[in-house]
């Protein structure tokens, strides 16, 4: 294909191994500095996903000389958006190494699986600033399908006495808050009824394809179970006894003054009542009272509501990240 990198030096693509865990988050480091993941984190994620369910490949690459590799790609299904032949895949190289045709090289792999498994849509994920990137998916026929917008905010900067007349409001339509590690104590239902508030939820989050519910099993896997997990700043919004609304905050190893905020949501019911704000709220006291310096939160650039209330507590907007897709029937 015309415009594409042909690999300049001899190179080894082999499955990836347990060794190579180390060099993964260090090259994934260099490229993504303000997302840094230990080994550990990585395997964990590895070995959360139900791979008899679910595709997943990884693949390491080497040069003649070099003697760890330089490069990795994975291809996977995503099982919020499960369909048999349609696959996420990510490309890494040293950026020492970049120019090279690694890239190339090990996109020209995943092709061989996506051949394999009958796949008719890849995507991948890129920054908006990483144009190098972006060209090398375009000239590869891909196209953007959607763009997220990552915000950023330090708790310390909020008035939280702005927002106050949004708990006030939802307490007058009995509504209120408690923490995943309150309901972990009080209620041995907690996790079931949470991953069917999980599930309601995702339906309405914009992605690139349809929803599809993800098993009590896997959910539990990946999040109930996960060393990041913060229970304590885990919010949820309850009537009575039934939830209706959630919103949480990961731990990063790599950065522990800072708190990724997560899905955020409220069921349709009672969406209209100052819940999602109230949630938000009660995740920047959180930060704020455990001395976070910054919460990051990503929402699709079509995501108005949520977007808004990012604004009101005053998010500031960083570099986006960018959806591309390819149909590969």
């Amino acid at each position: 294909m015309k415009g594409l990198q042909v690999p300049t030096l001899p190179l080894q693509i082999s499955e990836f191994k347990a060794d190579d865990y180390g060099k993964l988050a260090y090259v994934f480091g260099l490229i993504f500095p303000d997302y840094d993941r230990t080994p550990e984190e990585w395997k964990f994620e590895d070995e959360s996903l139900d791979k008899s369910k679910f595709h997943f490949k990884r693949y390491s690459c080497m040069t003649k000389d070099s003697e760890e590799p330089v490069g990795f790609a994975q291809c996977q299904h995503v099982p919020w958006m499960y369909h048999a032949k349609k696959l996420w895949f990510d490309i890494w190289v040293d950026p020492q190494h970049q120019g090279k045709g690694i890239g190339s090289a090990l996109y020209e792999r995943l092709n061989q699986d996506f051949k394999a498994l009958g796949a008719v849509t890849s995507w991948t994920g890129v920054k908006e600033d990483m144009r190098y990137a972006i060209k090398f998916a375009t000239n590869r026929g891909f196209h953007e399908k959607m763009r997220a917008w990552e915000s950023r905010l330090n708790p310390a900067t909020v008035n939280l006495s702005a927002f106050q007349k949004y708990a006030e409001k939802t307490s007058q339509h009995q509504i209120h808050f408690v923490t995943l590690a309150d309901e972990m104590k009080s209620d041995p239902e907690c996790y079931t009824k949470l991953h069917a508030l999980v599930q309601a939820v995702s339906e309405d989050i914009p992605r690139p394809e349809q929803f599809t519910p993800v098993s009590f099993e896997q959910w539990s896997a990946f999040e109930m179970k996960s060393p990041n997990l913060v229970p304590d700043g885990y919010m949820i919004a309850k009537d009575g006894d039934k939830y209706v609304g959630m919103s949480t905050v990961w731990k990063a190893q790599k950065d522990p003054k800072g708190l990724y905020q997560g899905l955020t949501g409220v069921v349709r019911d009672y969406r209209g009542r100052g819940i999602a704000v109230a949630l938000k709220l009660q995740i920047i006291e959180f930060a704020r009272n455990n001395k976070y310096e910054k919460l990051k939160t990503w929402n699709d650039s079509t995501n108005a509501p949520m977007l808004g209330i990012n604004v009101k507590f005053g998010f500031k907007r960083e570099v986006g990240w960018i959806t591309l897709e390819k149909n590969l029937a």
